[in-house]
């Protein structure tokens, strides 16, 4: 039966981007369609929970105010909780939109795309970043550029902060492990494929989540420092939790 919701769900949400996000991602100026359009995204990503069975535990919140929001990362599922918890736009990298359907949906919603080895793409990712952090919009990114099975935190690419510095706004970190029978299946590394994940996830009978929020940071400083206090607050809240070991 879950599986049903979910390629309904799916069905839904590409009869979205095909007939309503062309009309409100594409209005010259159109804040308050561009808004909506995000709103639409996280309430879709909200219904992705509820049928998933994700039980997403909360310490700390979402800041208000940040541009930018970081985190560790271990699976696409990632991106649906912390999606859901407010409307914001995507930094993915390329092979994203070359999976099947969510792929498709990613592209339409206006996920930004980082290709690797392409620094003229890269450079153009980074400008529409500012432009979009300028114009008051909430970007997400993962700076470790990978995923891990939630047991390290790899180092964050500081280059992936320029356009918070650029735009002068407040970057908040979240750290996200999972417990349970999740904390096996939902790891999404190396040469998995995104169906079978899928299949596997789908036969999990709950997903247990856990999001810590840590104190916004401001982005007036040193690239390089950014990118570590980033890392080392997530890597302090998985300690709390007893998930990680400090490996620097």
């Amino acid at each position: 039966m879950k599986a049903v919701f979910i390629i309904g769900l799916l069905l839904c949400g590409v009869i979205i981007v095909i007939t309503i996000m062309p009309l409100l991602l594409n209005v010259p100026g159109g804040r308050k369609s561009a808004l909506l359009a995000q709103q639409i995204c996280s309430c879709w990503r909200k219904t992705a929970c509820r049928i998933l069975n994700i039980h997403t535990h909360i310490t700390g919140a979402p800041c208000s105010t940040a541009g930018l929001v970081v985190a560790n990362h271990i699976s696409w599922l990632d991106i649906i909780a912390i999606g859901a918890q407010q409307p914001m736009i995507f930094i993915a990298k390329q092979e994203v939109s070359e999976w099947p359907v969510m792929g498709f949906l990613a592209a339409n919603i206006g996920t930004l795309f980082v290709s690797r080895g392409d620094g003229a793409e890269t450079r153009r990712t980074a400008e529409k970043m500012i432009w979009e952090l300028r114009a008051g919009k909430r970007l997400m990114l993962f700076p470790e550029g990978t995923t891990t099975r939630g047991d390290q935190v790899l180092r964050f690419h500081p280059r992936l902060f320029h356009p918070a510095q650029q735009a002068q706004v407040l970057v908040q970190a979240v750290s996200v492990h999972y417990s349970g029978a999740a904390k096996e299946v939902a790891p999404f590394v190396g040469d998995d494929a995104f169906v079978p994940h899928l299949l596997k996830v789908i036969q999990l009978r709950r997903i247990d989540l856990h999001l810590h929020y840590c104190t916004p940071l401001s982005s007036v400083q040193e690239r390089n420092r950014l990118a570590q206090s980033a890392r080392a607050q997530i890597i302090d809240a998985l300690q709390m939790d007893e998930v990680v070991k400090k490996a620097e």
